[in-house]
């Protein structure tokens, strides 16, 4: 009896020890989505066409606005409400020229900065 005892103690023990040494579900494996936190728009002022994003993009050249249109090389105004820098690109690949929104910012206006109609990569997640 006291054998029987033992090897199903050692059989629970052991179950137990691969249950813990499982690794956690990530966000995709659970189903859920992180939250899109950056939005840009098609034209100054937060008009026409927009794209929000909940992680890196390093080519915006099969992207569309919400209205259907292409967005590479076509943003001129965003909204970054992460707690993170968000960085924008001039090329695919997080090449070429480069300018960021700060955490919790936003720009209405990238021609300001001169990066309107320029960004073609994201960054920052």
């Amino acid at each position: 009896m006291r054998k029987i005892a033992l090897s199903v103690g050692l059989a629970a023990v052991a179950t137990a020890g691969l249950i813990a040494a499982s690794p956690a579900a990530t966000a995709a494996e659970a189903g859920t989505q992180a939250t899109a936190c950056f939005t840009l728009w098609q034209t100054a002022g937060y008009n026409d066409g927009s794209r929000s994003f909940s992680g890196n993009d390093n080519d915006f050249g099969n992207n569309n606005w919400s209205n259907g249109k292409k967005s590479n090389d076509d943003a001129n105004s965003g909204k970054n409400a992460c707690s993170h820098r968000v960085y924008l690109y001039a090329n695919s690949n997080y090449g070429g020229q480069s300018y960021y929104l700060q955490a919790n910012s936003s720009d209405s206006d990238f021609g300001n900065n001169s990066f309107s109609n320029k960004a073609s990569s994201l960054n920052g997640f």
